[in-house]
């Protein structure tokens, strides 16, 4: 009896530590289940407009959880898609793939004619412009609307998310409230409507902005930001 009682405890801590092997890490399991980390894509809410960090939480290899912290203070466009991706590792014997730029010889530059040397010069295009009254034209690009007047802005504020921007013009001037609808980003529509002695414009965003107006040769230009 003693015997069988001796044999009994020497088996048991074999059963009791059979799964514990030191050359396993206590997540390796778990780990295992997990897919491995290719691509993630991020997309921010329409009042983002800067990554000032990013905070990453990963467990180690003993399964402790631990956090990296990644200063970034980037401007985003809150339009686009941003994306975590796996950077694979290029081996030491692969050949890379060098950069090569082209320089013109100092005669082509000489021969250049005035047509080749103006077509390097960047002018933005508007994406929309037309007409909304007599007194009133409007064009818009990327950032920025630009307005066509000789009237006075007597008072400008911004509200609501979607963000709308009121701007007050002066003039003595009766007319039907009007509106265009705008296609292309952030710009949504713009509508105009008269008020005795002035009459309002309201731009229509697609999502939470600030702006500035700055006064120019023949309007205002409105800069989104």
């Amino acid at each position: 009896m003693k015997v069988n009682s001796l044999i009994f405890v020497l088996i048991l801590p074999v059963f009791m530590f059979s799964n514990d092997n030191p050359f396993i890490a206590p997540k390796d399991v778990e780990k295992a289940r997990l897919q491995e980390l290719e691509k993630e894509d991020i997309k921010f809410s329409s009042d983002a407009r800067a990554i000032k960090d990013i905070s990453i939480t990963y467990i180690s290899f003993d399964g402790t959880e631990k956090t990296m912290k990644l200063n970034i203070n980037k401007s985003i466009d809150w339009h686009e898609t941003y994306s975590l991706i796996k950077n694979k590792t290029q081996s030491p014997d692969s050949t890379q793939i060098m950069d090569v730029s082209v320089t013109i010889p100092e005669n082509k530059k000489i021969n250049a004619t005035s047509s080749e040397i103006n077509s390097s010069v960047n002018i933005q295009s508007p994406n929309e412009n037309g007409k909304i009254e007599e007194f009133l034209s409007f064009a818009t690009y990327d950032k920025s609307i630009k307005l066509v007047s000789s009237d006075e802005i007597v008072g400008n504020f911004a509200l609501g998310n979607p963000s709308k921007i009121v701007i007050d013009f002066k003039r003595n001037a009766a007319f039907n409230t009007k509106s265009i609808n705008l296609k292309k980003a952030p710009f949504k529509r713009i509508s105009i409507g008269s008020h005795n002695t002035y009459y309002r414009l309201v731009i229509y965003l697609d999502g939470k902005y600030n702006y500035k107006i700055e006064k120019n040769a023949d309007g205002y230009t409105v800069l989104i930001i």
